[in-house]
């Protein structure tokens, strides 16, 4: 028989992909304001050239970072985050002069073993979570670093995005072995 064992806690980042309308600083205040203590952040990349997925919502000109809550928590409050990513990324739309969304808030968290991606979208590699929301294993840690898989997207794959990643690693382990 399987002994069910305690659930260690993970560290929840925010993967944005925002256009030029905007303001960081009040992102970040908002984003403050319903996930919790910013800790860090990643360098900002220029999105438009990983994808024109987004460009018919959001416009061609877009930067992507990525933005780690302080507070480690339940990986089961995956669905809820993500949610609420939602809630705020409508919230966004209807406060902008903009006809689409102008932010893109997709929140995942980082243990030992992998990267996981919220997603309201299912597909062969992504496991249910509850609240129509799916986990994407979009990084697995392998050796000395994080691997890419077959469907990791191009802007989690590329040198910066497994720099920050690691270094969001590094960071966990910390706070864990201070948490003992």
């Amino acid at each position: 028989m399987a002994i069910v064992r305690t659930v260690k806690p993970v560290k929840f980042f925010l993967g944005l992909i925002y256009s030029q309308e905007v303001s960081l600083w009040d992102l970040e205040r908002d984003l403050q304001k319903h996930f919790g203590t910013i800790d860090r952040k990643s360098p900002v990349l220029d999105f438009s050239g990983s994808t024109d997925y987004y460009a018919p919502e959001m416009g061609p000109k877009l930067f992507r970072t990525w933005w780690s809550l302080h507070q480690l928590g339940d990986p089961g409050n995956l669905p809820e985050l993500k949610l609420l990513s939602n809630q705020l990324e409508d919230d966004y739309l209807k406060a902008s002069e903009s006809s689409g969304r102008i932010v893109n808030i997709d929140p995942g968290y980082v243990n030992e073993a992998r990267v996981i991606l919220a997603t309201c979208k299912d597909f062969s590699h992504r496991v249910y979570l509850g609240q129509a929301i799916y986990g994407d294993v979009t990084l697995i840690y392998r050796g000395d670093g994080f691997q890419p898989l077959e469907w990791t997207y191009p802007d989690y794959q590329c040198p910066e995005a497994l720099r920050y990643f690691q270094a969001l690693k590094d960071d966990y382990r910390k706070q864990i072995k201070e948490a003992q």
